[in-house]
């Protein structure tokens, strides 16, 4: 009970400390006989001798879709085929903020091995990680008109926010057991740059004015983009450089990051385990740029800070009809001379999207391990939690077979499964995070699938056989 009572202490702790979400929670992170589990804590003990493989040796994609699903906006018939479109019922299903996120990576090259006290690892990664989040009242106002946003005190906000980024990775880890109890591990990064866009604000806010209709628009608009390419922007006209694209600009873009982890075994039964991992950031120089932008007075339509929209004449509704591209075009040009978007040169540093993790565990034999795990992840958007629970059953050094239950704000019925072996000196995994999202991706709220295939030689090694410092009775 004491164990237990420590087990529960440190989950709770761990929750706490780490106000985050995680990214992609997968079993394979819970395999015991995989050496890609270091990937989410780089203390986890490898019994391999060794491992190598190239461009199947990780593979992960995972969407996040808390928000726009397919049949909430659509009235379906008896065989279940779409018959009417409801936006309104679409729009009452969303929640007060949501967003997409998506993550994709690959392990170009990896491999590791063990030395006389740890085990070392080298892997060279691609990464892709985009989050987008709107609110519920831009689509209300799309959708409803400005009939239900009336008055000062009642205004539509408009608030999008947007950080995509993606990068190669080089990393060095290395991994040691200190004591019969207590395994550390570090991996440090060297990053090199592609591409990022982050918003610090895209918001609008439409008022409207009860007695006249008049709809008034204030907001801003302020976006850091590196990119390959020179683009620009000045008072709403858009170029891109046709260039061709130079690798050498990828060594312009560049970053360090470390991950950290540690793991405890309290008994023969109980352990617990923290990492926190991507801690580190990319310094943007290529073609990086500052997408900045407000109301400016650029006619009758300006009062006070603010574009105000009366109406349109009986002339612009006829032109509508009539030639509807033109009207838009012009229509277009009149709001880029009151909204001045333009881009200035700004090299900028910005973070990595950093995972923390807490995990308690408990061996109900050998074979059989239940794991409680409190994941955190930073997107650069805002901080969201998750919390996993996993069945592992190790068999031999050959099969790891994983079942996972993950809850995270607006999707909680996550149901994962995952398969790990070892056959003749070839490690091969293949892995969901909700197994349901694989057969109705255009309506779940997460689905994640993960595989890989690796040579390792079949050899086996002791953790006995590794630790650097044991206990001494005097």
């Amino acid at each position: 009970m004491k164990h237990l009572r420590i087990l529960i202490l440190v989950l709770l702790m761990g929750g706490l400390a780490s106000v985050t979400m995680g990214q992609a929670i997968f079993p394979l992170d819970f395999m015991r006989n995989n050496p890609k589990n270091v990937y989410v804590n780089p203390a986890f003990y490898t019994a391999d001798f060794g491992y190598f493989d190239m461009a199947l040796g990780n593979v992960t994609f995972n969407l996040q879709n808390i928000g726009l699903k397919y049949d909430k906006f659509f009235e379906f018939n008896a065989q279940g085929k779409p018959v009417v479109m409801d936006l309104n019922k679409g729009v009452e299903s969303l929640r007060r903020n949501d967003y997409l996120n998506t993550f994709a990576g690959v392990d170009i090259f990896g491999c590791g091995r063990h030395t006389k006290h740890g085990f070392f690892t080298y892997s060279h990664r691609f990464r892709e990680m985009e989050t987008f989040h709107y609110n519920k009242e831009a689509l209300e106002f799309l959708v409803k008109g400005n009939a239900s946003f009336m008055g000062p005190e009642n205004p539509a906000h408009v608030d999008f926010d947007v950080a995509v980024k993606a990068y190669q990775e080089f990393n060095f880890g290395y991994q040691m057991s200190l004591t019969e109890k207590l395994n550390v591990g570090a991996r440090v990064k060297f990053l090199m740059g592609y591409a990022d866009a982050r918003s610090s604000a895209i918001k609008l806010q439409l008022m409207t004015d009860p007695a006249t209709y008049a709809l008034t628009v204030t907001g801003d608009v302020d976006v850091r983009v590196s990119l390959p390419y020179d683009v620009s922007m000045q008072h709403g006209d858009f170029s891109i450089a046709d260039s061709r694209f130079n690798i050498a600009n990828l060594f312009k873009n560049y970053g360090a990051g470390i991950d950290l982890g540690a793991e405890y075994q309290i008994d023969d039964q109980y352990g617990v385990a923290a990492a926190i991992n991507d801690f580190g950031f990319i310094r943007w120089n290529n073609h990086s740029v500052r997408f900045k932008g407000g109301i400016e007075n650029g006619g009758s339509l300006y009062h006070d800070g603010a574009f105000v929209f009366t109406g349109l004449t009986p002339d612009q509704v006829n032109a509508i009809i009539d030639e509807p591209s033109v009207f838009f075009e012009q229509l277009m040009d009149t709001l880029g001379t009151y909204y001045d978007l333009s881009t200035e040169p700004y090299n900028y540093f910005s973070g990595l999207n950093t995972t923390m993790m807490v995990r308690g565990y408990y061996d109900l034999t050998p074979e059989h391990r239940f794991s409680a795990q409190l994941t955190g992840y930073f997107s650069g958007i805002g901080l969201r939690p998750a919390l996993t629970l996993a069945y592992t059953g190790s068999f031999g050094d050959v099969y790891d077979v994983v079942g996972t239950y993950t809850m995270m704000p607006g999707s909680y019925g996550n149901i994962g499964v995952g398969l790990s072996a070892n056959w003749s000196g070839c490690l091969l995994y293949v892995a969901t995070n909700n197994i349901f999202g694989l057969f109705n991706p255009a309506n779940t709220s997460n689905v994640g699938i993960q595989f890989g295939l690796s040579l390792n030689g079949g050899q086996k090694v002791s953790r006995e056989e590794k630790i650097l410092l044991r206990d001494t009775t005097y």
